[in-house]
């Protein structure tokens, strides 16, 4: 745990889970669950199985397993995870992907747009 009077500035990798409730600045990579308190400031890019946000964060966000925002929570950067919760009253703004199969689905073939192409005046 990295307490509220604590402030981090650098990279943090590990392979346990972690709870966050002081400051950190740089980057975090767990192979495990990252919890950030609402007392935590996080100015990082994020790598972890799971994370759960009820503080600040401000940067990507790589979650292979889910993302949980809780309604204290305020996120400023880019998403990526197959499994989102995102609070009523959470704050939110940067764009979300969701990687996820969906069984016996295939994406329409690219259509071919160089249909004026083979016009040659």
């Amino acid at each position: 745990m990295i307490g509220p009077k604590t402030t981090i500035r650098g990279n943090i990798t590990g392979s346990e889970d972690l709870t966050i409730e002081g400051s950190v600045e740089g980057s975090i990579r767990l192979e495990g669950q990252l919890s950030i308190a609402e007392s935590a400031r996080i100015s990082a890019n994020v790598e972890a199985q799971k994370v759960e946000i009820a503080g600040e964060l401000r940067g990507s966000i790589n979650a292979a397993e889910a993302l949980e925002i809780a309604e204290s929570a305020t996120v400023v950067g880019d998403v990526h995870t197959p499994h989102l919760i995102l609070a009523e009253g959470a704050r939110f703004k940067g764009r979300i992907e969701m990687d996820f199969e969906i069984p016996g689905y295939e994406p329409p073939a690219a259509q071919n747009n160089n249909s004026n192409s083979s016009r040659r005046r």
